[in-house]
This record gives C-alpha cells, sequence and structure tokens, in this order.
C-alpha cells in the first residue's frame, strides 16, 4: 500500500523529465504509476474475509505522526476504483490532447493528483489524512488551472481551491478534536465511547460535516465544481466521477462509524444529500454545455451518495457501496464520450449537435448504453443501484422518497438531454449562432479511433456486467461489509425482485421523466421563469470581491503609511502582546546566571547605539550608528563563546550597510529627517517600552518546559559525530541541514548584493550615455 501511494508521485518526477522526449506518449509512462494500486485487487478479492493489512512507517512519532496505510475493505475497493480511472485517463489522455500541451506539467499534475487521493481513502492517520486531503486541493487546482491563459480556467481553479480549503480548515478541526477525545491519531483504534462522551463530539461533527459538502459539492458548495469543468476532459473524468468528488463521500462514510449514532448526523445530511440531488439534476437540464450538464448530473449524483452513506445504517452503506461503483462507472464513461464528441466536432454546444448517431455510430451506442445507467433502466447496473437507493428512502418516510422520485425524475429528463445530440434534428438559429456553429464545427466529422473509445467502452461494458450479472456487483459491493458495517444486511443485487413499491414508484418515475421530456419547451420556459435573481456564484462573486474592497481599503489605511509610522504601528502591537503575555505570566523574573564582566562596555555600546539612532539627524548617520548595536551582538557572542553566531552577525551586519549605502544611490540627497520634538520623545517612549517589555519577556521565557538537550550533545557529540568541538559536531552533523539552510541564504543575499552593484554601474553607464547624447549639439531636423 505504501508503494502504491509513493510511486505515482516518483512517477510524477520520472515524467515532468521525460515529457521534452515522449510529448504525449508520457501518458502510457504515467499509466505505469497506477500499477500498484491495481494491484491491491488481489487482497481485496479476499474481502471480506481477510483481515486489514496495516503499513505503518514512523515520520515524529513523538506527535502521533506517521504514515500508516489500512487496507480494510472500503479502502481498498476505492484504491483500486481510483487506479482503474486513473489508468484509462492517462491513456485517453495520449489520444486526446494536442501535441502542442505542456505534458511537462499535465502528467506529473495528474500522478500528483491520483497519489494524493490514494494516500487519502488508505491513510489510517488522523493528520495524515488531512495532509493528503489537502494535497488533493492543491493538486486539483493545478489540473483545473492548466490552461491558465483561460480566465475562466484561473476562474474555476480559484474557486474550486478556496471552497476545498475552507473546508480543509473544518476538517483539521475536526480531527484536532477527534484526535484529543479518543486518545490517539489512529482511526481504526479510536475509543469511540470516548470521543461520543466528550463535549468535543457536536463541534467535531459539525466540522466533519461542513468539510465533506465542501469537498462533495453539496448545497450550497456546489458552486466549484461546473467551473472546474475547464479542466480538459481526462481531468474531469478523473477528478468528478471517482476520485476527488467523492473524497467528502469517502469522509461520510468512515465518520459515520464515529458520529452516526448521533441524530444530528443524519438529521443534516440526509435531507442536504436529497436537497443537492433534486437542485443539481434541476440545473443540469437547463445546461447547453455537454460538461456543463454533466458537471451538474455529478452535484445530483453526489447527493445520492451523501443522503444514503449520511444514514450511518448497514442498509444505507451497502446501498450506497452498490451506486458508488455503478457511478464510477457510468460518469467516467460519460465524460469520455463528451471528449470524444468535442474532439471530434469541436464543440460541446447542444443547439449546434444534430443527429450525431450515423457519424459517430460506436460514441452513440456508448452514450447511450451509460446514460441509460444514469437514469437508471434496465438491464444495467444504475437499474439495480437506483432500486437500492428508492426501497432505503422508503423505509425511512414519504418526505425522503418524494424528493428521491423529484430528482430522478430530473434525472432521467437530463439524460434524455444528452442523447437528443444524437437524435434530433437540426433547430433553427439566430443569425448570430448560426455564425458560431459555423465556425465551431469540423468539417468533416467521423468516429474516433479506438484510443479514444477503448477506455468509455471498459467502463461501459461494467456497467452492462452489472446489470446482467449483478452478482458481480454484489461482491464487490460486498468487500466492504466488515469495514462499513452492512456484513449482516441480508439484501442482494438483483435485476427482478418482484412487484415492489420501489418498482412502481421506479415505472411512476419514468412515466414522469417521458412527459418532462415531451414537453421540454414548455418545462425550459417555466425553468426560466423560476430562475431566480441571485445563485451560489452570485453570492460567491459579491462576498470575493466585497471583501476584495475591505481588503484593498485596509491595506490603505495601515499598509499606505511611511515607514516610520508602521513600524511605531508594528512596534506597539508587538508591546500590547508582549504586555499581556508578561501579566499572565506565573512568574517574571527568572535568573539568568552570571553575566562576564566583559558583557559591561559591549552592553554600553550598545546602548549607546540605540540612543543615537534615535537621536541622529540624517540618513548616513543613522546607518552607520546602526552598525554599532549589529557589531556590539556580534562582540557579545565573541564573548559568550559563540564563534559561529558572531561570525554570522558580521556577515549580517556588513551585508546590510552595504545594502543601505546602494539604496542611496537612488533616494534623494541626504538632508536632515524631519521630526519634530514631539515625536521624538513619542518614539523614544516607544523604544524604551518595547526594549523593557522584549526583556521582561525574555525573563518569564527562561524556564525550560522539558529537560534541556544540551547535555546529549556533550556526551555524543564525539561517539555520534566524531568530533571533540561539541559546537562543530552540532553543526555539521546533527544539525547539518539547518547549517545548509542558513548557507544558502548566505548566498542568496551574497548574489542580491552583487546585482545590486552591477545595477548601479548599467545604471551609471546609462546616465553618462544620456548626458553625452543631451549634450550633443541638434542637427537641422531636430531643433
Amino acid at each position: 500500500m505504501t508503494l502504491a501511494v509513493l510511486l505515482p508521485f516518483l512517477m510524477a518526477l520520472v515524467c515532468a523529465l521525460a515529457a521534452r522526449v515522449l510529448g504525449r506518449n508520457t501518458g502510457y509512462l504515467a499509466a505505469l504509476g497506477y500499477l500498484p494500486a491495481l494491484a491491491l485487487a488481489l487482497p481485496l478479492a479476499g474481502m471480506p474475509a481477510a483481515a486489514p493489512v496495516t503499513e505503518m512507517t514512523r515520520w515524529v512519532g513523538d506527535l502521533g505522526l506517521n504514515l500508516v496505510f489500512r487496507g480494510d475493505g472500503f479502502s481498498l475497493l476505492f484504491a483500486v476504483l481510483i487506479a482503474v480511472i486513473g489508468t484509462l485517463a492517462a491513456l485517453y489522455s495520449v489520444a486526446y490532447l494536442s501535441k502542442t500541451e505542456k505534458f511537462g506539467r499535465f502528467y506529473p499534475y495528474l500522478l500528483a493528483f491520483g497519489g494524493s487521493m490514494l494516500g487519502l481513502v488508505l491513510s489510517d492517520n488522523l493528520p495524515a489524512l488531512f495532509m493528503f486531503w489537502e494535497m488533493t486541493s492543491v493538486t486539483s487546482f493545478l489540473l483545473i488551472g492548466l490552461w491558465h491563459t483561460r480566465g475562466a480556467a484561473r476562474d474555476g481553479a480559484v474557486k474550486a481551491f478556496l471552497v476545498s480549503a475552507l473546508g480543509g480548515l473544518g476538517l483539521l478541526a475536526a480531527v484536532a478534536m477527534i484526535s484529543i477525545a479518543g486518545g490517539t491519531t489512529q482511526l481504526s483504534q479510536l475509543d469511540l465511547a470516548a470521543v461520543r462522551a466528550s463535549p468535543l463530539f457536536i463541534p467535531a461533527l459539525l466540522c466533519t460535516i461542513f468539510a465533506a459538502c465542501t469537498k462533495s459539492a453539496q448545497l450550497p458548495f456546489h458552486l466549484w465544481l461546473p467551473t472546474a469543468m475547464e479542466a480538459p476532459t481526462p481531468v474531469s473524468a478523473f477528478l468528478h466521477s471517482a476520485t476527488m468528488v467523492k473524497a467528502g463521500v469517502l469522509l461520510v462514510a468512515k465518520f459515520g462509524l464515529i458520529f452516526g449514532t448521533a441524530a444530528l448526523w443524519n438529521g443534516m445530511i440526509v435531507p442536504l444529500g436529497l436537497a443537492t440531488l433534486c437542485w443539481g439534476a434541476w440545473l443540469a437540464l437547463r445546461q447547453t454545455d455537454l460538461k456543463a450538464l454533466l458537471a451538474y448530473s455529478t452535484v445530483s449524483q453526489l447527493g445520492l451518495l451523501m443522503s444514503l452513506y449520511g444514514l450511518a445504517s448497514a442498509e444505507g452503506n451497502f446501498s450506497g457501496t452498490a451506486h458508488l461503483l455503478n457511478h464510477a462507472a457510468f460518469k467516467a464513461a460519460l465524460f469520455f464520450v463528451v471528449g470524444i464528441i468535442d474532439h471530434e466536432t469541436g464543440t460541446r454546444e447542444i443547439p449546434f449537435l444534430h443527429n450525431l448517431r450515423r457519424a459517430l455510430p460506436i460514441t452513440f451506442v456508448l452514450a447511450l448504453l451509460a446514460s441509460l445507467s444514469m437514469a437508471g433502466l434496465p438491464p444495467l447496473g444504475g437499474f439495480i443501484s437506483k432500486e437500492l437507493f428508492y426501497e432505503t428512502m422508503l423505509h425511512h418516510g414519504w418526505p425522503f422518497i418524494a424528493v428521491a422520485v423529484a430528482g430522478s425524475i430530473l434525472t432521467f429528463a437530463y439524460c434524455a438531454r444528452l442523447l437528443s445530440i444524437f437524435f434530433a434534428p437540426r433547430v433553427p438559429l439566430t443569425e448570430a449562432e448560426e455564425v458560431l456553429r459555423v465556425g465551431a464545427l469540423k468539417p468533416h466529422i467521423h468516429e474516433a479511433g479506438p484510443a479514444l473509445y477503448l477506455p468509455p467502452a471498459l467502463l461501459v461494458a461494467v456497467c452492462v456486467l452489472f446489470g446482467l450479472w449483478p452478482q458481480s456487483a454484489e461482491w464487490l459491493t460486498r468487500t466492504a461489509a466488515n469495514s462499513l458495517n452492512f456484513a449482516a444486511y441480508p439484501e442482494h443485487l438483483a435485476l427482478w425482485h418482484g412487484f415492489t413499491p420501489a418498482l412502481l414508484l421506479t415505472l411512476l418515475t419514468w412515466a414522469l421523466g417521458a412527459v418532462v421530456v415531451w414537453q421540454a419547451p414548455a418545462f425550459a420556459r417555466f425553468q426560466s421563469r423560476m430562475t431566480p435573481l441571485w445563485n451560489a456564484n452570485t453570492v460567491y462573486y459579491s462576498l470575493t470581491e466585497g471583501l476584495g474592497h475591505r481588503a484593498n481599503a485596509l491595506i490603505a489605511r495601515t499598509q499606505g503609511l511611511a515607514l516610520p509610522d508602521q513600524l511605531r504601528i508594528m512596534l506597539l502591537a508587538a508591546g500590547v502582546m508582549g504586555g499581556y503575555a508578561i501579566l499572565k505570566a506565573p512568574q517574571v523574573f527568572h535568573s539568568i546566571g552570571t553575566v562576564p564582566l566583559g558583557m559591561l562596555p559591549i552592553g554600553v555600546l550598545l546602548v549607546a547605539g540605540a540612543v543615537g539612532v534615535l537621536l541622529s539627524r540624517n540618513r548616513l548617520t543613522a546607518v552607520i550608528v546602526t552598525g554599532l548595536t549589529g557589531f556590539g551582538s556580534a562582540a557579545a557572542f565573541l564573548v559568550l563563546r559563540a564563534p559561529d553566531l558572531a561570525l554570522t552577525q558580521l556577515l549580517i551586519e556588513a551585508v546590510t550597510v552595504i545594502l543601505f549605502l546602494l539604496a542611496f544611490r537612488y533616494l534623494p540627497g541626504i538632508r536632515d529627517l524631519p521630526r519634530t520634538k514631539g515625536r521624538l520623545f513619542l518614539d523614544a517612549f516607544i523604544a524604551l517600552a518595547a526594549g523593557i517589555g522584549a526583556t521582561l519577556l525574555t525573563l518569564s521565557s527562561l524556564r525550560f518546559l522539558a529537560p534541556p538537550i544540551s547535555p546529549w550533545y556533550l556526551v555524543n557529540s564525539y561517539s555520534g559525530g566524531g568530533g571533540k568541538n561539541a559546537v562543530n559536531v552540532l553543526l555539521v552533523d546533527f544539525r547539518g541541514f539547518d547549517t545548509l539552510g542558513e548557507g544558502m541564504v548566505v548566498a542568496m543575499v551574497a548574489l542580491a548584493v552583487v546585482s545590486l552593484v552591477r545595477l548601479g554601474k548599467v545604471g551609471s553607464r546609462n546616465k553618462a550615455d544620456q548626458d553625452a547624447l543631451v549634450s550633443q549639439p541638434k542637427g537641422k531636423g531636430e531643433a
């Protein structure tokens, strides 16, 4: 499992280097990154009878932060699902993407996202789970914004990242509270009784729901998913079928074992999921872009899954897992199909497309079967899981089943709208629309090659297999039985259960769905009249624009001040915080030991330098006197037997003085600094208060929260580092990377200084050239 998570990240580096040579054939190399994850199908085959497998990699053991991967039935099933869709997306992209695409970015981003999702579903450590959760947000941001030159792609990427990051804060709080209440950071070893009895239980529950709703695009956070369709189609198929959008569903399924006993859990998630089911389907029916239609259909289907897993019951978990498999198959297939239509025709606009079944016969068959599965028609897998959904909602009351049927009617209607491009005759367009249509459509439309239609064909075959042989879908669903507590649930998947209430509701769904399709123009007009003046997007843009205006106003008021005024505000703020800390400290004064006699003249020098800066009347004097404090600090380090710190301080002071002097070349001539006596006394008071406060704060902090580590270095410097000088061994061996980082900082500063010196020389030469040109006599035509 560890290799399954890490190999995609390693292959991302390989693909980044190999993309220049391989071009779009890098996709074949990227597909190899999912081989270990595909191999997890072997332990999955032994589920649910086999015991879960756990792999631990030590990281920060003292903090309980380890990479712990646990392969229970549900985690393995999800991981294999990610690997299958990720492999197909990588192979599909080889034929789909143009030769000018930036493959050195696309495939590393795709693999990094796949590795993040695998880490998320397999992680048993709560902090690591949060880390992978955030990594999916970052990598999806990169994928959605891959075509960053397009404003819509940038907007979609930022919107997805903001919403996901907001939910990430909720998950961080939930993880912290669950770890504290449960006594461990390992999910499978939590003390569930202690968590449920803790006062942190309800806050952690609410934070978990919030995180899940943002990631899985539940109302009102659904706004990010449709705009994420600006990503290339392979990305849409990967992110929005079986992976990122189902991260919230995964969270609800797993954490339902913790919070499912609370009525607040299913009392919030189930109604919210059903509302999202209806609203997403309503919006899908209004779309004219095929990918936008699929995006809103994904919102709708995610609402269905959330409502099932939100029940936190054996029936809900069984039904949810069955539909999870079916949805991954038909939705990824449909995204691939829409990619073929866009690739071969040049457009995704429904009004511009008509009667495509003859030009794209294979694509038509694939779209037909996948759409019918999504609509819940037999003999396909979607029909079986939709029957389970109805059966589950029937057991929880008529209000739930009424909303479920309404959402399914709209689902039937938007599936028919999607298929209309293969049957409908050409609709009359306005002159402007006709110009757009002619400009968008390719002159010769023909069927795609095998490289494009084979990936969706495999997924459509799964839809057919699950419908004609339901035992295959049930076997896969039952692998998660022990991990989601539905092993004792007696229901079986089958095409025919007799004349049940669920079947009668299904027939009603088809009948009313057909009426909506038949009266499509009238229903479209009804939808248009029902369109509100505001929606989630208008609220989002109003909030972001308002926040931007207020941020600009705050910056103008606080950061637009002169540098001395800003420094005064900073010192006052630091003084207030330090004063509060001193006030709350149990003891202010602590012994600092003996002070070497040589520190007294140095202390006088430091104070004199500080007072000199305060009293200086021009910039040059201030810089020179400032050097006294810096070089005095270096002398203090020497007296305290810290030559390395003294050397560092000398370098910093020398570089600082040089930078000041170089900057003076671009400032007005040296003149007296305008400062009144009142301002002088104010500055003296602020400086004195800040100095006394910092000293008291330091003295109040001079107590060890744990035994000091310095004796350990003295004992182990020779045996562990091979040196008798403990300071040298500490810098070179025990903290070698820290020293390397400090050296890099010094090198970067040196480069900056050299650049400024060269810039000054170039500026001097340019000024001399300009003066020479000005002094030359003008010709007759130049007067």
